[in-house]
């Protein structure tokens, strides 16, 4: 951190020497699934999701408007390959 002083020269910024003393009740605990090495494979997925939940919900998005946008290519112009795909198979077909 900074404080202001104020110097024959106009005003300046001086770092602070005070240390914050932080004890034990005040840091921050880990939460007990990361701070061990010995965490279920379930809580790790959970960390893992929580962790890259964005980037996983954008990724998702971005596969839906891509296959959204497929889909409609191969019905406006009837492109069978597109159309033969298991996921645009109207049910019963094959």
């Amino acid at each position: 951190m900074l404080t202001q002083v104020h110097s024959a020269h106009g005003f300046g910024l001086k770092p602070i020497t005070n240390k914050i003393i932080m004890n034990s009740e005040t840091t921050p605990q880990k939460s007990a699934s990361t701070s061990t090495g010995n965490s279920s494979p379930l809580a790790r997925i959970r960390d893992f999701v929580h962790k890259y939940k964005g980037e996983i919900g954008m990724g998702i998005l971005v596969l839906y408007v891509f296959l959204l946008g497929l889909g409609t290519v191969g019905e406006i112009w009837d492109i069978e390959w597109i159309l033969d795909l298991p996921l645009f198979r109207p049910p019963g077909k094959y």
